[in-house]
Parts: structure tokens; C-alpha cells; sequence
């Protein structure tokens, strides 16, 4: 397990809403099966009934009315630090994992010297499990990053960014690394540039596992130099295929306001330099913290998101549309709600967080969503498993949310309940019906009529017993019809 170094305390005080991008643990325990259906391993509170409401929801069309869309990819990720039965990888295909996200290729093992003709150390990848993605249909993202001594533009920096004369070199690694893995029988079609790029390399370790490509000095915050890169590395990839897809590194994208909160204006650079024709889709993060009561989550740097994601989303479609990249599709690669103790009150939490969540992803047409991480770390209490594969609350969430959602379209947001019930409709892909994910907005529970012949699940998937009503709190209902 990857350990925060001390010098990181200086990024979390300058910004609450940071990425974790650790390595997770390797397990020494046996996997163990996941929990069953009816397992409820902390004790939730009592919810508050409020007054039964006479309002029904609002007829739904007849699924047979429309034109079916063609299927979508499923949005549905995570991130591990490798891939293998000892990882619980039969636990993710269970859940409906789609999207695998891995730190695969750091750049400063892989070449740590430079020779003519270049010597690439292929053995420091984890190529077998690269293969095992691919065997089990995963679709992997790539991370490629960290910068070999002879190649730092900030000497001692391996997270920083790559002197301007070592460009070409980069190139030619990109293309030898899409040559050997975006072939079978890797098939990597993915490549992410760096993790969090928007980080200056005096807020965190020499190398740190995000970061750190930022200038707090430059008024775009290194975003036009990180442009210069994308020039040589795009190219260098599509050189080799065509079809492969560059990502940016997952920005932190700190609040988009003034004083420290630069990080921003880092993509800005990015376009303003000409960079918006060198990537094909942008990455970024969002974390949601817990607040210290069921129900309560949030970020003091995007009020009014409690799970952050809209408000970033917001930020960045706004951002591209007006440099003229508003089809640029978008992946949250790191999605959490963060817990500063593993309380039992907190752990449910992220099991309410995961459907909403993922509800919104789809809502927000994001390609793909990335719950960080799968194997639980010391940093704030994240993953869907515990380090021996035991499942927390959120795998059996997160499983839930997958079964429900995975071969849908959005429809639009729920109507027709009362003003404090928020959530999606969305259609079934092979047009037999609707999926609602409802939850209260406003912190009371209600007691809602279901209408006929509906049927209503909480977040794990389990059917409520109920004689046509289902009560609404904080954690997120699936009502199908």
C-alpha cells in the first residue's frame, strides 16, 4: 500500500476535494464470496416518516412509443492497483465492472536511461494482468506517467513534467508502449497522460502518485505547457492506432474561483495553447466527503453538489464549448465518498452514495465513471473491498446500481412525487419498461405511493416488502415499472 508522505498534508489543507490515486493493497487473505442479498452488516437509523402524500408520479409513456437508441457502453468502473484472481477480479465481473482503470505505465522504470536505440525494461509491467483484463472483457484505461530523471524539466521531480527537449523522446516511448499493448492480446485502447496534472510539484512528493505538472507561478497554471506535450504525444499515439483514445490526466480541478484555487484555469491553458485538438476525451475527479450524519455529504468548494460531480461537470462542458469542444466526452475517473473514519454511520453512507452517483453519471452523459478504489486503503476509508476481499456495503451497492442501470437510457428527472423527491428515469434498452431512482432532496423521509405495478428495491438490490407504498430518505430507492 502506497502511503501518503508528509509533504501531501500541504495539498489537502489547500484543497478538500483531492483525488486519492494511491496503490492499493495486495491481499494476503483468501477471497471470500460476496455477502448475500439479505446481509446488512451496520444497523442504519430509524428514518422520520413524513405526512403521506396524495400525489402520484406522472404516467410514463408506453415504452413501445419511441424508437429503441442503440446500446451504450455501461459507465460502470473502478481502479485497481493490479489484476488477478488474488485481486477479487471475479468480485468486479460479478458487480458489473466495465471500465478498469490501472497506473501501467511509469515511464522513469520502463526507460530510466536513455540509449540509442532506446531500452525499454518491458518486465516492470504487469503484463499478465493486463492480458486477464482483456480475457475478461474489461476495458482498460492506461495511466502512463511519471518522468525519468534524464527527461525532468523540474529536476528531482519524477511526477512533474518532461523537459521540452526530452518531448520527442516521450513520443517515441508512446509509440513503442501502443505498439507492444494496444495489440492482442492487451487490446488497450485507452491512454490517460498523468493523474492529476493540475498540482504544482512543490505540493507533493518527488513522486507522487498524482500530479504534478502545475505552475502556481503561471497565470494558466502549466495547462499551455501540458498543450505542448499533448502535441507530441497524440500524434505519436494515433500514429500507431488510430482508433486509440487520449485522455488527459484525471484532473483534481480544484473550485473554479480565485486565489489558491488555481487549478482551473490549468485546462484553460490547455486550450487556450491549441491543445483541444490533441486529446479525445477529458478525465477528471470528484470526491464527495462524508458529513458527519446519514445523509450529509458534500464539498465546502462546490456547495449545492452533494456529490460534486454535477457542479464539475457543469464547469468543464461549459469550459469546452467555449474554446468549441463541447462534444468532447467526458470520464470522471475517480469517484468516492470519502470517510475520515471508518464509522459504521459512514460506511452506509457510501452504499447511499454509490446509486445516486452513478444515476447522475448517466444523467450527465459521462462515458465512463471510475469508483476509486476497489481494494479499501488508509486514505479515507475508499474502496469497495477491505484488503482481505471482504465486501463493504458499497460492492453490494455498487453490484445493485450495475444490475439496475447498466442497459438503460436516460429518460429525464423524475416527475410528478413531491417537491423534496429528486431522481432519473430511465429506459430499458430493450424497451420493457422504466427504472427510477428516487431519493429525498430536502432530508426528510416520505412516504410515497408506488404506482401500479411497480415494484420498488433499496440500494442493495433487495425487494421492500410493502402494500404499494415505499418510504424515501436519503438512501436512493429503485422503483422499476
Amino acid at each position: 500500500m502506497r502511503r501518503k508522505r508528509r509533504s501531501l498534508l500541504l495539498l489537502i489543507l489547500l484543497s478538500l476535494s483531492v483525488g486519492g490515486c494511491g496503490a492499493n493493497a495486495t491481499p494476503t487473505a483468501t477471497p471470500v464470496p460476496s455477502l448475500p442479498p439479505t446481509a446488512t452488516p451496520y444497523p442504519l437509523p430509524a428514518p422520520t416518516i413524513a405526512p403521506s402524500p396524495t400525489l402520484l408520479p406522472t404516467p410514463l409513456p408506453s415504452p413501445t412509443a419511441m424508437p429503441l437508441p442503440p446500446p451504450r457502453r455501461p459507465v460502470f468502473g473502478t481502479q485497481m492497483n493490479r489484476v488477478g484472481a488474488d485481486q477479487g477480479l471475479d468480485l468486479a465481473l460479478q458487480a458489473g465492472v466495465y471500465w478498469l482503470r490501472l497506473a501501467a505505465f511509469p515511464w522513469d522504470r520502463i526507460e530510466p536511461v536513455r540509449t540509442d536505440p532506446p531500452a525499454y525494461h518491458w518486465e516492470v509491467v504487469d503484463e499478465a494482468g493486463l492480458r486477464q483484463a482483456a480475457e475478461a472483457g474489461l476495458q482498460v484505461i492506461a495511466i502512463v506517467q511519471f518522468t525519468p530523471e534524464w527527461a525532468q524539466k523540474v529536476p528531482g521531480s519524477a511526477c512533474g513534467p518532461i523537459r521540452e527537449d526530452s518531448l520527442a523522446a516521450f513520443g517515441q516511448f508512446l509509440q513503442a508502449v501502443v505498439r507492444r499493448y494496444g495489440a492482442p492480446p492487451y487490446h488497450v485502447r485507452y491512454w490517460e497522460l498523468g493523474n492529476e496534472p493540475d498540482v504544482d510539484p512543490g505540493l507533493v512528493p518527488p513522486r507522487s502518485v498524482f500530479g504534478c505538472w502545475g505552475d502556481q507561478a503561471d497565470e494558466n497554471y502549466g495547462g499551455r505547457y501540458y498543450a505542448q506535450m499533448l502535441r507530441v504525444a497524440y500524434p505519436a499515439i494515433k500514429s500507431i492506432d488510430p482508433q486509440a483514445q487520449v485522455l488527459l490526466g484525471g484532473l483534481l480541478l480544484d473550485r473554479p474561483a480565485g486565489g489558491q484555487d488555481s487549478s482551473p484555469r490549468f485546462l484553460e491553458g490547455v486550450l487556450q495553447a491549441g491543445g483541444g485538438d490533441y486529446f479525445d476525451g477529458v478525465s477528471f475527479h470528484a470526491y464527495s466527503y462524508y458529513g458527519g450524519a446519514p445523509g450529509l455529504m458534500g464539498s465546502p468548494k462546490w456547495p449545492d453538489s452533494p456529490t460534486v460531480m454535477p457542479a464539475k461537470v457543469a464547469f468543464l462542458r461549459e469550459l469546452l464549448a467555449r474554446y468549441g469542444y463541447a462534444d468532447k466526452p467526458l470520464f470522471n475517473t475517480e469517484a468516492a465518498l470519502l470517510c475520515r473514519q471508518a464509522s459504521a454511520d459512514c460506511l452506509e453512507m457510501q452504499a447511499a452514495y454509490l446509486p445516486r452517483v452513478y444515476a447522475e453519471a448517466l444523467a450527465l452523459g459521462l462515458e465512463g465513471q471510475v469508483y476509486y478504489a476497489w481494494i479499501n486503503e488508509n486514505w479515507n476509508h475508499v474502496g469497495l473491498l477491505l484488503p482481505d476481499l471482504t465486501p463493504k456495503p458499497a460492492y453490494r451497492a455498487y453490484r445493485a446500481a450495475a444490475s439496475f442501470l447498466t442497459t438503460v437510457r436516460y429518460q429525464g428527472q423524475v416527475a410528478g412525487y413531491p417537491p423534496g423527491i429528486a431522481g432519473y428515469t430511465f429506459r430499458r434498452e430493450d424497451g420493457k419498461g422504466y427504472v427510477e431512482v428516487l431519493w429525498s432532496a430536502d432530508g426528510a423521509a416520505h412516504d410515497l405511493p408506488l404506482p401500479p405495478g411497480a415494484a420498488a428495491f433499496d440500494r442493495y438490490g433487495d425487494p421492500i416488502a410493502g402494500s404499494g407504498r415505499v418510504v424515501v430518505d436519503f438512501n436512493p430507492v429503485y422503483v422499476t415499472r
